[in-house]
């Protein structure tokens, strides 16, 4: 009888790959232990599978947190630097957080001596300075994401500086502003768009509003029109046609002008993506400037006027009202300034 052939040699079985996460705080190991397939210790974590299983694995977590008890829920914003750290291993950012090790497999002769399989790696280490439950980098990364969809659609609106800060430092609350060449980037001038802390705590689509709003502003100033007047306080009708054209509806107010806009039901949809996203991001806000106590009151009848330049004069109201006073410098004319 011929002779049987020997079964061909089964090459060992290659071990999964395994991701690890340093440097973690009690929040974070706790908030990660309740996810599958994470073991924990104290200060650190591993997940069964590559990184971009584990990203996914938190992120659905996140979701189904967010979804079921909101933003602020316990334990959400622990995950966040952890989710962002995950996430730039495959997309090459650079976001703060932990420290990661990923080990895979490394070559190592079967029990046949026919084939290798891979068993472990060297590590991936990225550092940085590590962040502490919050941080404004998704916050920032989303409103400038906002942007870039608004000028996609808006091709003439520039390129501008996000920055979030005190909308309630100075004597006129806002919910942002838009100020040209406020930056300077190598040989480019860039304009700045605040969005203001205390509006973060708004819905989403009143805080993407506002970001339309400065856009207005930043469409005026690349066309030359001068759609605003007492030192940006009062908005004109150049402004409510601007902000028509990017979607908004604009009501006038007495006092400011058709500064108050809303955001129309067909331009939510054309930035629905947009706005899931940035709803994400809206997890904490800022509280308002502590006041000094009462204001001391002002026994002068006169009325504080301002120009464009701006200089400021105080007259009396009978004498305002016999006519304009023009400025001799810029050639506008003097307004309340209240």
């Amino acid at each position: 009888m011929p002779a049987t052939p020997a079964p061909a040699p089964v090459a060992a079985a290659k071990p999964a790959t395994t991701t690890k996460l340093a440097g973690l705080t009690n929040h974070n190991t706790d908030a990660l232990a309740n996810i599958t397939g994470w073991t924990v210790t104290k200060t650190t974590a591993v997940y069964n599978g590559t990184p971009t299983a584990a990203h996914k694995a938190v992120q659905a977590h996140m979701d189904a947190v967010r979804a079921a008890e909101g933003g602020r829920a316990h334990g959400y914003t622990s995950l966040i630097a952890v989710r962002n750290k995950l996430k730039e291993l495959s997309t090459g950012g650079s976001h703060p957080a932990v420290s990661v090790t990923i080990k895979r497999a490394k070559k190592a002769t079967s029990p046949t001596g026919s084939k290798t399989t891979r068993t472990g790696s060297p590590k991936a280490r990225l550092t940085r300075k590590r962040q502490h439950e919050y941080t404004t980098a998704e916050l920032v990364s989303a409103l400038e994401a906002a942007w870039t969809a608004i000028r996609t659609n808006h091709k003439e609106i520039p390129a501008v500086v996000i920055i979030v800060g005190s909308g309630t430092a100075s004597k006129q609350a806002k919910y942002g502003h838009f100020a040209a060449a406020r930056w300077q980037h190598g040989e480019q001038a860039l304009a700045e768009v605040l969005v203001s802390g205390e509006g973060l705590k708004r819905p989403v689509e009143e805080v993407f509003t506002t970001l339309l709003h400065e856009a207005a502003h930043a469409l005026a100033n690349v066309r030359e029109i001068k759609d605003t007047s007492r030192q940006g306080r009062w908005h004109n009708q150049k402004f409510a046609a601007l902000a028509s054209e990017l979607g908004l509806d604009t009501k006038k107010d007495d006092r400011i002008g058709w500064s108050p806009c809303t955001l129309r039901a067909e331009t939510a949809a054309t930035y629905k993506s947009v706005l899931t996203d940035l709803k994400k991001a809206l997890i904490a806000y800022r509280h308002p400037e502590m006041t000094g106590g009462q204001a001391k009151k002002n026994n002068n009848n006169a009325i504080a006027c301002a120009c464009q330049c701006p200089r400021r004069i105080r007259v009396a109201k009978a004498v305002l009202e016999e006519g304009d006073i023009t400025c001799g410098v810029c050639e506008s004319t003097f307004e309340p300034d209240e």
